[in-house]
């Protein structure tokens, strides 16, 4: 069955594999596994402070690099948009050299699974969330300037963000042939497509407000950064979970899953984007309870009441 796989589901099947199988050695047996491993695995708060390998210390890059692949996020996503637009609104075939490139990319054999007003709402979704992560980790989140992330992280944040939009396009009318027809129609409208649309707009509002509650602790009443350390968050979804904009970020790609059914793509990405954040969030959660003694009990590390 692997061997049916695109190249775009093999690429994200490898990386969940490739996170959960690491993610899992360092909960059970992180005494155990060799310094560089752990050390390329945790970053920021949680990051490796004892039994550094200096080669590994060799491939970091200042945590604040992660502004540089939302750069390349917003400009990649807007010429999505720009393409959807064009193919939806506009009715012009997509450009011959795109359909070659996503059959390389997504299989020879793709078929169409989401109309285009389905196409055009995830594309939009996803160009909205790349919008307000260029706007947070340029003008709202402060990096801590001694905090460093290996670059294999650095590099993966640009791969899935290109092959996100990649795995919508490449079984969306309009985009399989260059004669497919895509104009919107409004019997495309439904129930479900409403439905996914306000889920992901609750969880892309939501985690905005964390986002900023993970900002201020770092500001002061007027605004001015006053420390780089990390402190405790409270408030908003904090109440519940360590990590709510990690669970948002999870939910944005599953609110998803209705519209583009059928797009064995994108379960891969939201199955990349869940196990990764999964990992990360557990971590942090094992930091919160590490760090403050009095960190609240309740709390769980991902979601609520649960995990």
């Amino acid at each position: 069955m692997i061997f049916l796989l695109s190249n775009m589901e093999m690429l994200f099947f490898s990386m969940v594999a490739a996170v959960t199988i690491v993610g899992c050695l360092i909960g059970a047996v992180e005494p155990h596994l060799p310094a560089f491993i752990t050390q390329s695995f945790r970053y920021g708060k949680h990051s490796l402070k004892d039994r550094r390998n200096h080669l590994v210390a060799r491939l970091e890059v200042p945590k604040s690099s992660f502004r540089h692949f939302y750069v390349f996020a917003l400009v990649w996503s807007t010429m999505a948009l720009y393409l959807v637009l064009r193919t939806t609104v506009a009715g012009k075939p997509a450009p011959e050299a795109l359909v070659t490139f996503l059959d390389f990319l997504c299989g020879m054999r793709r078929t169409e699974k989401s109309t285009s007003l389905e196409t055009l709402l995830a594309t939009f979704c996803l160009f909205l969330q790349c919008c307000r992560r260029f706007w947070e980790t340029h003008f709202l989140q402060i990096f801590s300037r001694t905090s460093r992330i290996n670059i294999t992280h650095y590099l993966v944040g640009y791969i899935h963000y290109f092959g996100a939009f990649v795995a919508i396009l490449g079984h969306s009318q309009g985009f399989v042939t260059v004669a497919g027809n895509a104009v919107i129609t409004p019997d495309h409208l439904s129930w479900r497509i409403l439905l996914s649309g306000a889920v992901f707009l609750y969880a892309w509002w939501h985690q905005w407000r964390s986002n900023v509650i993970l900002a201020r602790l770092r500001m002061d009443a007027s605004g001015k950064v006053v420390t780089e350390k990390h402190l405790m968050p409270t408030g908003g979804y904090f109440e519940v979970v360590s990590s709510p904009h990690m669970m948002f970020e999870c939910l944005m790609y599953i609110s998803l899953i209705p519209i583009l059914r059928g797009n064995i793509a994108w379960l891969f990405v939201t199955a990349w984007v869940v196990a990764n954040q999964a990992q990360v969030a557990h971590l942090t959660h094992a930091w919160y309870l590490e760090t403050f003694p009095n960190y609240p009990k309740t709390r769980r590390a991902l979601i609520p009441f649960v995990f």
